[in-house]
């Protein structure tokens, strides 16, 4: 008799499949189905380019190539619109409108001190300036487009980032004609 519970015991025992493991959840998302790397992503865009923004606002003054300062105003004028947008972004999820790399200086962002300095600068020094931070700049928000796309989760902000990433290229495929000996 304790020889056939025994086996009935086992034969139940292998023959059930085993309990279904739950899913490991899935990172907090916010209402627009954004999470952390989404918000992150948005605030860092915005810090990026306003900092730029300040920059490439002192080069109808100081700027001497006419072709880099049409480019400056265009990448500007593009800036902009990016951060209306990436705020309206950062408004969906519910995160505050708050900078949170305020006074932070970190790869592709022109440092206040250097700002500073490009505002002394006029003429070749200044274009020569501008140039290399606008390279550092958008190589840096290439980067940052790809990781979203690849660690984000909200379509939008993920569509933006496939944008921002395609448009930065582009601009150093331009940038890169325009500071190239002639």
């Amino acid at each position: 008799m304790y020889a056939c519970a025994v086996v009935l015991l086992l034969a139940g025992c292998g023959g059930e499949s085993p309990a279904p493991v739950a899913p490991v959840s899935p990172p907090v998302v916010a209402e627009a189905g954004a999470i952390s790397t989404d918000v992150a992503w948005t605030q860092l865009m915005i810090a990026l380019d306003q900092r730029m923004l300040a920059a490439l606002e002192l080069a109808p003054q100081r700027a001497a190539d006419r072709e880099l300062n049409a480019f400056a105003a265009d990448v500007a004028r593009r800036h902009e619109a990016e951060v209306v947008r990436l705020r309206e972004l950062l408004q969906a999820t519910g995160a505050p409108e708050t900078n949170p790399h305020e006074g932070h200086d970190m790869p592709g962002m022109i440092t206040k001190e250097n700002l500073a300095l490009l505002a002394a600068k006029s003429g070749a020094a200044f274009d020569t300036m501008l140039a290399d931070s606008l390279r550092a700049h958008f190589e840096q928000c290439r980067m940052l487009a790809g990781s979203e796309q690849s660690a984000g989760a909200d379509p939008a902000v993920k569509a933006l980032a496939a944008s921002v990433e395609s448009t930065r290229q582009t601009d150093l495929d331009r940038l890169t004609a325009l500071t190239s000996p002639r």
